[in-house]
């Protein structure tokens, strides 16, 4: 059985903002701390996929250079951008009200209330829906054991699972029920020219104690929470 996994990459370092296209950066010793957790499992990943912002090219490098495998590059995997919001520190949009009042209405209904500049949700899905084909499209071309690792971001994990379960993504429920933490691994089954969902956002670690995981998700119910998070589609 052939598996395409959907690792998110680390918590970024920066002000916590929300952030999308904005080059944020990811530490090296976060990076470095996911390399070798993933190390730890016996993933046989023959290409990798990846997001070119910063925060997921320079995990995939390392990772490309554990696995000894090609490296796959695609714009169309980057985060949703959040126009005049993206990479805006929240202490500092918290200052205006009438900035924080449009990220309220965001949060409870997308679709309905696109902040200024922004991509508009449905086009955000689009690309990342035409970028999870072609990967699908190349799976398909190879044997039936292939390993395929995509390395990108919060927002484009949930879209490629709305597709597959069959879930409506304007949904505004969909943005605040499930939990995509930071460094998760998401499992996708291939077989038989089908796609199954085996796992979603599964710590990286082999053994961990679920009561005390941490967990630096970024799905949110209200703006007024995002104070102190680095975010991205929530």
């Amino acid at each position: 059985m052939a598996k395409i996994y959907l690792l998110r990459h680390g918590e970024v370092s920066g002000p916590a903002a929300l952030y999308g296209h904005t080059d944020v950066a990811v530490s090296a010793e976060v990076n470095a701390a996911i390399c070798r957790l993933l190390a730890g499992h016996t993933f046989n990943i023959s290409r990798i996929f990846c997001s070119p912002l910063q925060r997921c090219l320079r995990l995939a490098q390392l990772l490309t250079a554990h696995y000894h495998c090609a490296l796959s590059e695609d714009s169309r995997l980057k985060e949703m951008n959040f126009g005049c919001y993206d990479g805006v520190a929240f202490d500092e949009l918290y200052q205006e009200h009438k900035a924080w009042q449009a990220l309220e209405l965001f949060w409870q209904n997308p679709v309905q209330h696109p902040l200024p500049q922004a991509e508009l949700l449905t086009g955000f899905s689009f690309r990342v829906i035409q970028a999870w084909q072609q990967i699908v499209q190349s799976l398909a071309r190879e044997c039936v054991d292939s390993e395929y690792l995509v390395v990108c971001h919060g927002g484009v994990i949930r879209m490629i699972l709305a597709h597959l379960l069959n879930v409506d993504y304007r949904n505004p429920d969909w943005y605040t029920q499930l939990s995509i933490a930071n460094g998760s691994l998401t499992t996708i089954d291939y077989q038989q020219s089908k796609c199954r969902v085996s796992s979603i956002a599964k710590s990286l670690l082999i053994n961990h104690d679920n009561n005390n995981e941490e967990s630096n998700d970024d799905f949110i119910f209200s703006a007024t929470a995002l104070v102190g998070k680095n975010l991205e589609m929530k």
